[in-house]
């Protein structure tokens, strides 16, 4: 691979991982037009590396193309949102499942240092700079969660259906109301029964936990409008 290929794919990723964030933070909005040249200036990245990153982002269904018309970030709905979370709670309920049987003792320990991270976290006064931690915190407990279960695409699978629900998350503003349910106790409930290897209970825990969010988002957005 020589530079300039190296330095292209580079800056693409560069664009890609930006855009990504600020669509899933709620920074860039459901439906809003996405202006190749306004992004290029915004990011201080150039046109075509934007152009390519917009187009993986199709891919992960986040932005929309539209011919004649361009990018747009993908518009959210309350039935998009339903769908989700089911499809979501199947997927990670049979990464689980392989999670408990081929889990090996550094599965176990991911899995608690995770969810200690992430109880410390809840345990402090909530603050913006606490919520960005919270936010790296959670995901990397539900990745630890679904980690042991020996499959790269089903891993893949996880990460992008999290994605898209998080976005749902940011975009009603949920994480201080999340609070008022113990989702630490939640959190709590899945990494025990990860550690007795109970696939049935994680199975429910999970079920419950991804349920009880999804509930939690459709009240809120009701809530603002």
């Amino acid at each position: 691979m020589d530079l300039i290929t190296a330095s292209s794919r580079s800056l693409t990723t560069q664009a890609f991982e930006r855009l990504q964030h600020d669509i899933i933070r709620g920074h860039l909005a459901p439906s809003e037009r996405l202006r190749i040249q306004a992004l290029s200036e915004r990011y201080q990245i150039g046109a075509t590396a934007i152009r390519e990153a917009l187009s993986r982002l199709v891919t992960e269904g986040l932005v929309e193309s539209e011919d004649q018309r361009g990018f747009t970030v993908a518009p959210v709905s309350r039935e998009e949102l339903l769908d989700l979370t089911q499809t979501r709670i199947k997927v990670e309920q049979m990464a689980l499942r392989l999670a408990v049987a081929n889990g090996d003792l550094e599965w176990e320990t991911l899995v608690l240092s995770c969810c200690h991270r992430l109880s410390r976290l809840e345990s402090q006064p909530w603050s913006e700079e606490l919520v960005s931690n919270w936010m790296v915190a959670h995901r990397q407990f539900h990745e630890a969660l679904v980690s042991g279960c020996g499959s790269p695409w089903t891993v893949k699978l996880c990460r992008l259906l999290y994605d898209k629900s998080e976005r749902y998350r940011n975009l009603a503003a949920v994480e201080v109301k999340e609070r008022g349910r113990n989702v630490t106790n939640n959190h709590k409930i899945l990494a025990d029964a990860a550690m007795a290897r109970d696939a049935d209970a994680l199975c429910r825990a999970i079920e419950e936990h991804l349920g009880l969010t999804t509930k939690l988002i459709v009240e809120q957005t009701k809530s603002s409008k």
